[in-house]
């Protein structure tokens, strides 16, 4: 009887996803591209390098899984105040019983223009064409007809027919960006941006009307030193999708530890809530040229009930490349005997 409770929740998971569920991640900022295609190349270096790991609702009896690995830089060019950038991102996410796989594959490219002459203000536009394919294994899946009035007896028919077990479109975003950086600790970042312009096609049985939602996103993030050796970074995160709506905010407060080897190290404490869904909490730390982070969500919802409010923990992983440029001194000075 519980697999036939599984079978009908996966039904109704199906239809979520279709008209309205996106991949998302409680630490939006750690995954850039993901966030918005106009952040690519919106940092300090010239390789950015991020993994990024969740598991959701473990209390139930197989977790929701999500994987994505990006890569982005500014690409060189003879331009003084302005910089392309391209990127690359593969998210994979798979959800239930029925195994259910997303798997998309985006490029990114952005256009970044230095707007004063003392770089402390920026302006980004952002375009991420892709594709994504959605399947799952009805093979794994158990319905009513199955039920012999005693038992689960899986020899018997199913009685359901899908046309498809795997559909993949073509789908594309854009976004816009603003950086205002005063320096490594004084600065804000303000995006927004429309996924999905296409509203590609959804369905597993052939009727066009089923379209994947537009998605509009908006997202900030501060920082600003409070005292010598700590800053506080405030941020918050608006997603609409069809009737789904996403708003989370937080804070993270960012204590400066001695560097290393002339490189910023420090560490970051951060609670932040997803309205009317989970209390996430969340530490990162900076060392290096690395960025690690592990949060964990504690579920509020109505599926307390279901999850035992375990809701999803996090891992993120960021690398930036920056060449050390040589100092070479415009006027040699020549010795003189004493």
């Amino acid at each position: 009887m519980n697999k036939l409770k599984y079978s009908i929740c996966f039904m109704f998971l199906t239809v979520t996803i279709v008209y309205g569920q996106d991949i998302h991640l409680s630490q939006y900022n750690a995954s850039p591209q993901n966030l918005n295609p106009a952040q690519t190349g919106l940092f300090d270096g010239d390789w950015r390098f991020v993994g990024n790991y969740r598991s959701q609702w473990a209390a139930i009896p197989v977790p929701y899984k999500t994987f994505s690995i990006s890569a982005d830089n500014r690409l060189k060019t003879k331009l003084q105040n302005d910089a392309p950038a391209a990127g690359l991102i593969v998210n994979t996410d798979r959800a239930g019983d029925s195994r259910f796989t997303t798997m998309q594959v985006f490029v990114s490219g952005s256009y970044i223009k230095k707007l004063n002459n003392d770089s402390t203000h920026f302006v980004s536009i952002g375009i991420q064409p892709g594709i994504t394919t959605k399947s799952f294994d009805v093979n794994a899946l158990t319905f009513d007809n199955q039920y012999d009035g005693d038992t689960y007896n899986a020899s018997l028919p199913s009685g359901a027919n899908f046309p498809k077990t795997r559909i993949t479109y073509f789908d594309i975003g854009g976004g816009l960006a603003y950086l205002w950086r005063k320096n490594k600790r004084t600065k804000i970042n303000f995006s927004v941006s429309m996924l999905h312009l296409n509203k590609p096609k959804q369905s597993f049985f052939n009727d066009n009307s089923i379209k994947l939602d537009m998605k509009f996103n908006a997202s900030a993030i501060a920082q600003f030193p409070v005292s010598a050796k700590l800053d506080v970074l405030p941020s918050f995160l608006y997603q609409k999708q069809g009737k789904f709506i996403e708003t989370l905010l937080g804070v993270f407060g960012k204590y400066h530890l001695a560097p290393i080897n002339g490189l910023e190290t420090a560490i970051s404490l951060g609670a932040f809530y997803r309205l009317k869904d989970a209390f996430i909490l969340a530490v990162n730390m900076d060392y290096k040229n690395f960025n690690v982070g592990v949060s964990y969500d504690v579920n509020t919802s109505k599926l307390i009930e279901a999850t035992n409010r375990r809701g999803g923990f996090e891992v993120s992983i960021i690398y930036i490349f920056k060449k050390m440029v040589p100092f070479v001194a415009k006027k040699r000075v020549c010795p003189t005997d004493m």
